[in-house]
C-alpha cells in the first residue's frame, strides 16, 4: 500500500508541474500514467537490497524467487504509457529504448541473485528511474527551442 501512495503522489506531483507550463490535457495525463506505473513497478526492487532486515516486503511475502518474477514482470507495465506517447512525439523511442536496456539489465539481476546483487539492482533501478525522464526533458527542451 505505501508503494501506491508513493507512486499517487509523483503522479500528482507531475500534473502539478504540467499544469504549471500548460493547461492540463491528455499529455499531461499520459505523463502522470508514465510517473505512476514506473514508481509503482520499479520500487518493488528496492526490497531485495536488505531481505533479511525487512519486517514486510515483497520477497517476505511471496518469497524471493516468485516476487523477482513479478517485479520483472511487472518492468513491461511502463512501457505502455511510454510507447502511447511515442507514437505522437517520436524523439521518445531513444527513452523507449533506453527503459528496455536498463529494465532488462535489472531483470537479468532479479533472475539470477536478487538478494546478494541487491546493491547493484538498486543502483540500476534508480538508473532506470531517472535516465529516461531525463532523456525525455532533454529532447522536449530541445524540441522547443
Amino acid at each position: 500500500m505505501g508503494m501506491v501512495c508513493m507512486a499517487v503522489c509523483f503522479a500528482l506531483e507531475s500534473i502539478g508541474v504540467w499544469s504549471i507550463y500548460s493547461p492540463i490535457n491528455t499529455d499531461g495525463l499520459i505523463v502522470a500514467a508514465y510517473v505512476f506505473v514506473l514508481i509503482f513497478s520499479l520500487t518493488f526492487m528496492k526490497d531485495f537490497k536488505d531481505v533479511a532486515g525487512d519486517v514486510n516486503s515483497l520477497p517476505l511475502t511471496l518469497g524471493i524467487r516468485p516476487a523477482a518474477r513479478v517485479c520483472s514482470i511487472i518492468t513491461v507495465f511502463p512501457l505502455i504509457p511510454l510507447i502511447y506517447a511515442a507514437a505522437e512525439y517520436h524523439y521518445l523511442a531513444l527513452a523507449i529504448v533506453m527503459y528496455i536496456f536498463l529494465a532488462s539489465s535489472c531483470s537479468r539481476i532479479l533472475l539470477n541473485d536478487p538478494v546478494v546483487k541487491g546493491q547493484r539492482l538498486k543502483e540500476r533501478m534508480v538508473l532506470t528511474l531517472t535516465v529516461p525522464n531525463y532523456t525525455v526533458f532533454l529532447f522536449t527542451m530541445g524540441s522547443t527551442l
